[in-house]
């Protein structure tokens, strides 16, 4: 049984090669990811005074131009968070870290009640746990992992079957005697095609290797492999399919 952990609402700093790659711009992307936690409730820790400050609040809903928070309890808190020239929002949604910068923030209204008002951001961070929860993946609804013979070749090496997919990686099933998973192994441009979502490309690290029997009596190899480097927008692929799958399980319970 896998165990829910809380992100850390920490400010993460990143290279510029790192903040490109977790970077996301296309604004339904974002709105959707801030209403999902406006959905949820999340807390969001709002920095403010140069970072050295911050408080614990609520996003309250948002639209194409705007965000808006709870405000503190505490008057002195609001005040020196009005007069900030820079404002941190530091959140999370499905088990992934979500940041960024405004320079402007109001005191308004929002529903009959009082609230921040920040602009909505032209990016954010969306930052994925390496160790997020797996899912099994339903065996009337299949995924294979495409695993080229090697970068930019057209020729497939196979074609294994993901067992359980998430955040972090998946886990391949191959026939027992197959000898091209081992630990260690870096595998370039593999392809899974994800239903009605897109085509999810990645470099996968195989971690470990165990055997298994299926269901039917079947030896097969397991390959635990790690997604290495996943990209912001393969990370908003994967997380659309994760949200859905959670979603078809739900309705079957």
């Amino acid at each position: 049984m896998t165990t829910k952990k809380d992100i850390p609402l920490k400010i993460e700093l990143l290279s510029d090669g790192e903040d490109s790659e977790f970077r996301i711009h296309s604004s339904k992307e974002i709105q959707s990811i801030l209403r999902g936690i406006a959905r949820t409730t999340a807390f969001v820790a709002l920095y403010y005074d140069n970072e050295n400050d911050f408080i614990l609040t609520t996003l309250l809903g948002t639209d194409e131009q705007h965000v808006w928070l709870n405000v503190s309890p505490r008057e002195a808190d609001n005040r020196r968070i009005l007069s900030s020239h820079k404002i941190i929002f530091v959140s999370s949604h499905l088990q992934v870290k979500v940041q960024f910068v405004a320079h402007r923030i109001e005191n308004t209204w929002f529903k009959n009640q009082n609230a921040f008002c920040l602009p909505i951001p032209h990016s954010l961070l969306h930052l994925q746990r390496r160790d997020y929860f797996r899912l099994l993946v339903p065996v009337k609804k299949p995924l294979t992992c495409v695993i080229p013979a090697k970068p930019g070749a057209p020729l497939l090496k196979n074609c294994p079957t993901i067992m359980d997919i998430g955040g972090g990686g998946v886990a391949l099933v191959c026939q027992e005697h197959d000898t091209e998973f081992r630990p260690g192994k870096v595998y370039s441009a593999c392809h899974i095609l994800l239903p009605n979502i897109g085509t999810l490309t990645a470099t996968i690290l195989v971690k470990n290797i165990f055997i298994i029997t299926m269901q039917n009596g079947e030896i097969k190899k397991r390959a635990g492999c790690e997604f290495i480097h996943l990209n912001g927008t393969m990370a908003i692929l994967l997380q659309r399919y994760l949200t859905h799958l959670q979603s078809e399980n739900l309705t079957q319970r």
